[in-house]
This record gives structure tokens, C-alpha cells and sequence, in this order.
């Protein structure tokens, strides 16, 4: 994993190995880290200032021959179909109903999840009650689908809303503890390899937090000891 902010060369890329454009405290490029990880897919990372970045958006991914997928959900299901063959598949095979029901939440309830969980980051007036309101409608689904998502085990759902329940946990574990049935799929995801994988420590997190509103460039560079970083800017 490499770092680089403005004023770099860019990097040549590494023989036939799809690369990942990130930023190392970005739940909607944690999203795709999660899924490579998963399905243990063999790429690099490169971590770039999103304010120098040329669309302020990550994660992209980029191929050997140029071609560039972006958006995270979208990078995330472009994956799974570009490697069929790898295990575990995030999309149950032969359901298509399964399959949407999974979509519906994301886009649904979890879209709805991530702006309030900024508002309540950001303190902003009824940020917690939309917070509590969107957990009620999770947990209800969670009731009705098992321990995961999609039922069982661990899918493509678990990965795409993970990152904003992981920065929840880190900001106010205790609104959690209202909600059981999203309790116990949190603790289930913590034990997830991938996600053991992307995570950070607590207190990287709240230090990003507070250098970043900030102003700070190099916020995400927090918790790298030894490394020095490099400049790029995509």
C-alpha cells in the first residue's frame, strides 16, 4: 500500500494487477477493500489525497490497459462479475430475487443510513434521531434475513454497509445496544478476515476525524509510522 498526495509522477503500474485509487479512512473506498480482500483478488492500493484528487471521489479502479471503473457499489459488482471464479460469491447464484432484496436495502435503508450517520458525525440538529429512526429499519430486516444480509452467511450487502457501522461503533457504541439483532451482526463482521483486513484502530479514527475537519492534508496519513509518504495526485 502506497500513499501520495499532490506532485507526484504517477506510478507505473504493476504487470497485469487491477489497481485500487483509495483514501485509507474512506468507507465508500473501504466498501471495495472489502470485497478485494473477501475474494482475495490481487491488486495494489494506491491511498491519494482526496481534495487534490481530480473528481474528489474515491475509490477507482484501474486496469493494466487504462480502462477505469468508479463508484463504489458499481466497483464492488463490477468485481464480482470480472472474477466469477473466485470464492465466496457475494451474490447468491441462482436467487435473483435474493439478489435484489440485497440492492433494495443498500440503496434503500443504507443510503438513507449514511446521511444521517454524517449529520450525526457532524452534529448537526436531528442527525442522532435520523440515526435511530434508519437502525429501527435495519434491525427489522436483519430479524427477517437471519444473521447476515442475505440470509446465512456474510454477502455483498454485509460489505457495502459495514464501513459506516464500523464508524458508528467507534464514535457511540452505546447506540447499538438498543438494537440486538444489528449487535450481533457487528460482532459477527468484526470476525470477518476481510474486515479484520480494512480496519484501523479507534483512535486513528477519531484523530482523522478531527485533523481532517481541520483542514488537514495529510490527515490520512495518521498511524503510518515508518512509511514516508510520496505525492501523487490522481
Amino acid at each position: 500500500m502506497t500513499h501520495y498526495s499532490k506532485g507526484s509522477e504517477k506510478p507505473p503500474m504493476k504487470g497485469d494487477v487491477l489497481r485500487l485509487y483509495s483514501m485509507r479512512f474512506c468507507p465508500f473506498a473501504q466498501r471495495t477493500q472489502l470485497v478485494l480482500s473477501a475474494k482475495g483478488i490481487p491488486h495494489e492500493c494506491i491511498n491519494i489525497n482526496l481534495k487534490t484528487s481530480q473528481n474528489g471521489k474515491v475509490p477507482v479502479i484501474e486496469h493494466p490497459n487504462g480502462k477505469v471503473i468508479y463508484e463504489s457499489a458499481i466497483c464492488c459488482d463490477y468485481l464480482e462479475e470480472l472474477f466469477p471464479e473466485k470464492e465466496p460469491k457475494l451474490y447468491p447464484k441462482d436467487d435473483p430475487f435474493k439478489k435484489y432484496k440485497q440492492r433494495l436495502l443498500v440503496e434503500t435503508v443504507g443510503s438513507a443510513l449514511i446521511t444521517a450517520f454524517y449529520k450525526s458525525a457532524m452534529g448537526q440538529e436531528g442527525g442522532e434521531e435520523a440515526v435511530k429512526k434508519h437502525l429501527v429499519e435495519f434491525e427489522n430486516y436483519l430479524k427477517q434475513n437471519h444473521t447476515c444480509i442475505g440470509g446465512d452467511e456474510p454477502g455483498m450487502g454485509d460489505y457495502l454497509m459495514w464501513p459506516w457501522f464500523e464508524r458508528l461503533d467507534v464514535k457511540k457504541p452505546e447506540t447499538l445496544c438498543s438494537y440486538p439483532a444489528t449487535q450481533a451482526w457487528c460482532t459477527a463482521m468484526k470476525e470477518l478476515p476481510a474486515v479484520k483486513d480494512c480496519t484501523h484502530q479507534k483512535e486513528n479514527y477519531e484523530a482523522f476525524w478531527e485533523r481532517y475537519r481541520a483542514g488537514d492534508a495529510d490527515a490520512q496519513l495518521l498511524g503510518i509510522d515508518k512509511e514516508k509518504p510520496q505525492r501523487f495526485a490522481i
